[in-house]
């Protein structure tokens, strides 16, 4: 108990005490009101952060393509953060050892079961859904923000119509929808925010849109990046190049609308076949068949 008392108050002191961050220090340097109005991290991200790194260490290092791969996803599914991979890593590994000690507890100490066969198996099938679970996760993660951007899409090309069409230039529209939308849609609105602020430190435009389809890796902001890249190089109007691709995302969007409707009546077949026609069938026939079962009880008896 004393030990760990000393080992957090030890954890908070280094937290309290830490070197100052280098970046900081300049910013303050070179203004002071920025780093005070600038948010920051909790204490609680960064002791997981700090905890994530060394067990992170236990771990065999991956591949650089693999780490790529890892961050993109990481990136899609709206975690930005630098250490992102490294607490997706130690996450994999606490549910890859986690799962078969407590698969293993519950089979022994509380089902009582022996130490069999069928307990060593269950353990290391255990150890394959710790390792899964989290990657699973992760892509529903993606594939719902993928769909709430894809949803977002045609109303932040109105206005951005609107926006061109009063005047503005391109990346003020940006600017101006993503302020905009960031109660409504956040996820579109972070996206628009992060290409902002890439082309303000001095990206090109057609780098800071593309960047901007891969990360959120939806087909629908691909087209748009694309439109907006070939616009911006041959000269075209833009807002009439923007009317048009609105135009086209408010009858996918429909279309897609039609097509949720036309399969929801296939997706009703199966609750209906296995939950509600049977019910059905016990609440109609159950009085007829107790009657049928007296009766030739009854003829039996007679």
């Amino acid at each position: 108990m004393a030990v760990a008392i000393v080992s957090g108050f030890l954890a908070f002191y280094w937290l309290w005490v830490r070197p100052a961050n280098p970046v900081e220090a300049r910013l303050r340097e070179i203004n002071p009101r920025a780093v005070e109005e600038a948010p920051s991290q909790p204490v609680a991200t960064l002791i997981v952060e700090r905890v994530a790194k060394r067990l992170d260490q236990l771990t065999p290092t991956p591949s650089p393509r693999n780490v790529r791969r890892l961050r993109r996803r990481l990136i899609q599914a709206g975690y930005f953060d630098e250490n992102a991979v490294t607490v997706y890593r130690v996450v994999r590994l606490i549910a890859a050892l986690l799962f078969p000690v407590g698969t293993f507890f519950f089979m022994t100490f509380i089902l009582g079961r022996a130490v069999d066969t069928t307990t060593i198996g269950l353990t290391f099938i255990s150890v394959a859904y710790g390792l899964f679970l989290p990657s699973f996760f992760l892509s529903r993660m993606i594939s719902n923000r993928k769909g709430r951007i894809t949803r977002a899409l045609p109303d932040a090309l109105d206005l951005m119509v609107v926006c061109v069409e009063a005047g503005l230039g391109l990346n003020a529209a940006l600017q101006r929808v993503g302020r905009e939308m960031e109660l409504v849609e956040p996820d579109l609105s972070e996206e628009l925010a992060i290409t902002n602020r890439e082309i303000r430190a001095g990206k090109p435009r057609d780098e800071a849109l593309r960047n901007l389809g891969d990360r959120t890796g939806v087909d629908d902001v691909k087209s748009l990046v694309a439109m907006l890249v070939q616009t911006d190089r041959f000269g075209t109007s833009i807002a009439d190049s923007l009317r048009v691709f609105a135009d086209s995302m408010r009858t996918k969007r429909r279309q897609r609308a039609e097509e949720t409707v036309a399969k929801a009546a296939i997706k009703l077949i199966f609750p209906l076949l296995l939950f509600i026609f049977p019910a059905l069938l016990i609440v109609l026939m159950g009085p007829a068949l107790i009657r049928i079962w007296d009766l030739f009880g009854a003829i039996g008896n007679q």
